[in-house]
């Protein structure tokens, strides 16, 4: 029997390519009349009308699967496990035991608690206490076997122990002590762990830390269970939006961010948490996927394999929110093809009840004002919904494409359970113009999440792409190819800094991926208007700055000092012997001696910066770069060689205080 279309990898550019083949002579006529179509309702009831586009359904067959957890899998994830850890293998071990515990089916609960107590065993080894502590808490809930149950409260006072923690560390022996009653035991083997668990209990008792430790603990009122013993994700953060932005209007550059007053190299101005967020495929197993912080001992969903998370509180908050729908699903949309976009589209609804999609109907395409939008809630859906689609200028082709991807999603949800069973078309043909919606605005406004990999031996620092997000206040700042700030990540909350001053009234531009200094100004410009069909009018663009490698290093670049607030460059060769330099713009002379004394003292200031930076110490680093962009900034005029390198080290700073990856 032929294997159903869904069932193969890539299916949706096949399904595709089939349906425009099963349209036959009228296809392009059919495709053209979307032009005639006034709104995205009207998009999808058109499509959905169309003989030859439902003819195609039947290669669509979308239904939960849950392949990934296997019993049989399991144990053999747990027999290559052991050979492992007999082998003392023991960070190879550890993965195992993971894959061990996610595909074990929810059902397994011995076995699930047998699959975290051995993980636990291998973290022990890996010096890594407090993970150890958190797997052993887990498989105790999980009511891991009364016989063997020692073993646990031995390996958990050992951590307790190497963490200085005391009080808690008497607690686990006695524990232990007690629990050897239900074991099989030889009996000197119960002797000789009984007697070295009192000798450990008798000595700490008489330590005096222990005693105020305790006195500590109990002021602190801490509960039974410690927070070593707790799964921790990153630190909440507190979203930010400085007073320093506003967001702004014109008909020329659309909406933008504009400085409110004068920025500083360094400060901080926004911080902003997404509206949605998903994790490519590729991290679902080393990266949680509701926060993206990376995990070592993850919590697995019940029901699926695809995904883990790095506690239980972000498990229970991607259930409660997304992934009750997307369960089951997320195998098929990776399968498909579909871009991380598509599924970004997916999410936004399952994040949301339907009845409250329903109640926001009718969208119109006019965009809201600046301060109604600002004014809503963050996770209110007109935030992202009025974002940039480009509507107008989208040809019948493009979006025919888009609403057979919102079909194929729309059946996704269906599939997941939805709609309910109280739903009518007219509800699903709602959420499919939603979605329809949600895939042009996601085009042009989701951000690549990233992660920086760190190769310390070799000295290589590169950024990697883990997953994309939409952050609706980020998605109204505008691109430059010489960007006034820099973005990083911790988890897939988005932190945004100011990497040169910026006067009041000026635009605070990110940017959008290619960059003057690494791309040249055809390709940038071709690029930008491939994926968000706008042409770059930047300075680098308008002026053609030159690559870093081509910047001349035979001349310094000063800025005219004249009182008539002239904006001239004034270039000078390094060997210029005169400090009074005429401008050819406004016949006013410069002393540039100021200038080159900048010079000579910022080579001392890089030296003592990178030092910094090379010993790990990237907050006194970033520190010394911004004290050195300041200076050269007053006197000196972007672009020369030395300002973009402070730069670019003031951005690795960044990028080191937020999510990284040591590889060796």
């Amino acid at each position: 029997m032929k294997t159903p279309l869904s069932k193969q990898k890539g299916f949706f550019a096949e399904y595709y390519l089939n349906l425009r083949n099963a349209g036959g002579d009228s296809c392009e006529a059919d495709i053209a009349k979307l032009d005639t179509c006034g709104n995205d309702a009207e998009r999808v009831a058109y499509v959905e009308q169309l003989e030859w586009v439902r003819a195609g359904d039947a290669a669509l067959q979308i239904e939960r699967e849950y392949t990934g957890k296997s019993a049989q899998v399991a144990a053999e994830f747990k027999e290559r496990a052991t050979t492992a850890f007999k082998q003392k293998k023991w960070l190879e071990a550890m993965l195992l035991y993971s894959r061990n515990y996610v595909t074990l089916p929810s059902d397994k609960v011995a076995e699930r608690a047998v699959a975290l107590a051995n993980r636990s065993a291998t973290l022990y080894h890996l010096d890594k206490h407090c993970e150890c502590l958190v797997d052993i808490r887990r498989s105790l809930q999980l009511n891991y076997p009364k016989d063997l149950i020692y073993k646990l409260y031995e390996r958990q006072a050992r951590c307790f122990l190497a963490l200085k923690d005391y009080p808690r560390t008497i607690a686990a022996f006695k524990k232990c002590i007690t629990a050897m009653d239900d074991s099989s035991l030889p009996a000197d083997r119960r002797s000789k762990l009984t007697l070295d668990a009192i000798t450990m209990i008798k000595m700490l008792e008489a330590d005096p830390r222990t005693a105020k430790q305790a006195a500590k603990q109990q002021q602190l009122k801490q509960t039974a269970i410690s927070r070593l013993e707790q799964a921790q994700g990153l630190p909440e953060e507190q979203e930010f939006v400085s007073k320093l932005v506003r967001i702004d209007r014109n008909k020329q550059e659309g909406r933008f961010a504009r400085a409110a007053a004068d920025v500083q190299v360094g400060q901080e101005l926004l911080v902003e948490k997404p509206y949605v967020a998903v994790l490519l495929e590729k991290y679902a197993q080393t990266h949680c996927e509701f926060c993206f912080v990376r995990t070592v001992v993850p919590v697995c969903c019940p029901n699926c394999a695809d995904v883990i998370y790095c506690s239980e509180q972000c498990q229970q908050n991607s259930t409660a929110k997304y992934h009750k729908y997307e369960c089951g699903i997320l195998p098929i949309i990776w399968r498909s093809g579909a871009s991380i976009n598509n599924h970004m589209a997916l999410r936004i609804i399952a994040s949301k009840p339907l009845d409250y999609f329903l109640q926001l109907q009718p969208f119109g395409n006019e965009e809201l004002p600046i301060e109604e939008l600002l004014s809503l809630p963050k996770d209110d859906f007109r935030r992202v919904a009025f974002l940039e689609r480009h509507q107008q200028e989208r040809p019948p082709a493009n979006f025919f494409q888009y609403v057979l991807m919102s079909r194929f999603l729309t059946k996704c949800l269906q599939a997941a359970g939805y709609f309910g069973s109280s739903a009518g078309p007219k509800q699903v043909q709602a959420i499919n113009a939603l979605l329809l919606r949600s895939l042009q605005f996601i085009q042009f406004n989701t951000h690549e999440v990233a992660e920086l990999h760190k190769y310390s031996k070799a000295g290589r620092e590169k950024s990697i792409f883990i997953g994309g997000a939409i952050y609706p206040t980020l998605a109204l700042f505008n691109h430059s190819c010489d960007p006034g700030v820099v973005r990083y990540f911790r988890g897939n909350t988005i932190h945004i800094n100011s990497v040169r001053p910026i006067e009041a009234g000026l635009p605070i531009n990110e940017n959008y991926g290619p960059i003057y200094t690494q791309d040249k100004r055809e390709d940038r410009q071709s690029r930008l208007k491939e994926l968000y069909w706008f042409e770059c009018s930047c300075d680098a663009c308008l002026d053609s700055w030159p690559l870093f490698d081509e910047l001349a290093r035979d001349v310094i670049r000063f800025r005219c000092e004249a009182p008539n607030n002239c904006a001239a460059i004034i270039e000078v060769p390094p060997t210029c012997n005169d400090f009074m330099i005429k401008c050819v713009t406004c016949g006013e002379m410069t002393n540039i001696l100021k200038g080159l004394k900048v010079m000579q003292d910022t080579e001392m200031m890089t030296r003592t910066a990178k030092r910094f930076y090379d010993t790990g110490d990237y907050a006194k680093a970033l520190n010394k770069f911004v004290d050195l962009l300041k200076i050269m900034y007053e006197v000196l005029a972007p672009p020369f060689p030395d300002f973009c390198e402070c730069q670019q080290h003031l951005k690795d700073c960044f990028l080191n205080l937020g999510n990284v990856y040591e590889l060796d």
